[in-house]
């Protein structure tokens, strides 16, 4: 980090020289390392292979199990991003490289590109140096220094788990991806702060075969430190594959309860409620909630906050990307909405304190081409009672949707509208999973169904910047 926060301070003092009125330096490097690993299995299974041949790939299959195809990609991305002003008038430039002549040009772009630009109006200034108030993101040694042949064999094993777990299960795929990065941020407000962080993503996909219905599941696992053993992780994503199979249509069109596992909820969830609460889309009249604050838009029971300190929060740094210490905010509390969440810009045009949530990361591209915008950093839904199967058992009738939902990119994020495909989902009778269903369409609000809320459960799972459990909902329109 020092290395960082060396040549930014140079690039700061360049920018200076040049007669910037103001100049912020961002500068990210990370070492990723990404494995995938498509399991060997299971050519012998589901009747694809008959007589001689099957009989042969059968007796070979422990050895086939463990030759799937793997592909490794790693290697370091490093970079800087520069934003000047001049007269109100903001220069962006960025360039893949943290060797101080390439950032002394980029400096002299972002410059050259600020005095071309008109000046915009709601711009104040940079931020200013805070005392933090949260901790350092948690930093891994042995991500750090991944060992490449135990983690391919973390895979390797998993797929293998995933396998043996039933002979229906003709598919198995792991994907992992271990990231140690660093950033600095500096700029001529006096701001030289940093930090370091891991990560550790695992996503996994099973098929499953019978007769002539496949079907299919996927979970994944993210975490700040290394994840020894994924056996049940495994484990669970073929159980979940093989409860898919015998789907059957709806009776009929169903208007009312639904629980939403936790992957499922956090999708609609993060894709259409997380924008409402950025302070930009409200000033800029691109939120239902203008104006909402201390009214209630959610079930009394509903608790969300944003915490930035979590300790072992996905989104837990010092500072936020324009160095700004981050903090917990609540957002709402027995169902009242409490406070937006701001980054610098949107801040000072309402004269307020930015609440430490500027964000850069928006992949594939990475962090340092792009300017900040408002993001969460850990939004939490709180955790109240009961697991799945309890929030299933609590509905005497309705839909469970399990796993990811297709289309959610669609929704309506301004109305809150969704319409969405489960191919996960599950009809519910006499409050027990009754049988699988084909693939469904779900509909609904996402802004009305917080206030029909009729259970939240405990089984909170951290899906990157949004952490939450299964959640119960009335009013939800399912359809095959």
């Amino acid at each position: 980090m020092e290395e960082l926060l060396e040549v930014g301070k140079k690039a700061s003092k360049h920018a200076r020289k040049l007669g910037v009125d103001e100049a912020e330096i961002f500068l990210y490097k990370e070492n990723l390392t990404s494995i995938k690993f498509v399991g060997g299995i299971f050519a012998s299974r589901g009747g694809a292979l008959k007589g001689l041949r099957g009989s042969l790939l059968r007796i070979a299959e422990p050895w086939i199990k463990k030759k799937g195809l793997p592909v490794i990609t790693g290697g370091v991305r490093a970079g800087v991003g520069i934003r000047v002003v001049v007269k109100k008038a903001i220069g962006f430039a960025s360039v893949s490289s943290i060797k101080e002549k390439k950032i002394m040009e980029t400096v002299e772009n972002a410059t050259k590109i600020a005095k071309i630009r008109p000046p915009d109006p709601s711009w104040d200034s940079l931020p200013k140096p805070k005392k933090p108030r949260g901790q350092n993101g948690i930093s891994d040694e042995k991500i750090q220094n991944l060992d490449i042949d135990e983690t391919l064999k973390l895979c390797v094993d998993s797929c293998i788990v995933a396998g043996d777990f039933d002979r229906k299960i003709t598919q198995a795929m792991m994907g992992l991806s271990a990231s140690a990065m660093t950033f600095a941020v500096i700029n001529t407000k006096d701001i030289e702060v940093g930090d370091k962080g891991t990560t550790f993503t695992v996503f996994m996909a099973t098929k499953a075969k019978s007769g002539n219905e496949e079907v299919s599941s996927s979970d994944m696992l993210m975490s700040r430190t290394y994840i020894e053993n994924l056996q049940e992780f495994a484990t669970n994503t073929s159980r979940n594959a093989i409860e898919c199979l015998g789907k059957k249509p709806l009776p009929e069109k169903h208007i009312g309860p639904v629980v939403f596992e936790n992957i499922s909820w956090h999708q609609l969830f993060s894709t259409i409620f997380t924008p409402s609460i950025s302070a930009l889309n409200v000033q800029e009249n691109r939120s239902i909630y203008k104006g909402q604050i201390g009214k209630q838009i959610a079930e009394k029971s509903l608790e969300v906050v944003d915490d930035g300190t979590l300790l072992e929060g996905f989104g837990t740094t010092i500072v936020d990307d324009e160095g700004t210490p981050k903090q917990r905010t609540p957002v709402i509390e027995n169902g009242a909405l409490q406070n937006f969440l701001y980054d610098n810009y949107s801040a000072k045009r309402e004269n307020k304190e930015s609440t430490g949530n500027a964000n850069r990361h928006r992949p594939p591209i990475a962090s340092y081409a792009n300017i900040p915008m408002i993001r969460p950093t850990n939004l939490v839904i709180q955790p109240q009672r009961g697991n799945l199967e309890n929030l299933v058992s609590e509905n005497n009738s309705g839909v469970l949707v399990k796993g990811s939902l297709i289309g959610v990119h669609t929704s309506n994020v301004i109305t809150g509208d969704f319409s969405v495909t489960a191919d996960n989902a599950f009809k519910i009778e006499n409050g027990r999973v009754a049988y699988p269903l084909k693939a469904c369409t779900v509909a609904g609000n996402l802004y009305e169904s917080l206030k029909s809320i009729i259970a939240v459960g405990n089984d909170s799972k951290c899906f990157g910047n949004v952490i939450c459990p299964s959640v119960a909902v009335e009013k939800i329109v399912v359809a095959t």
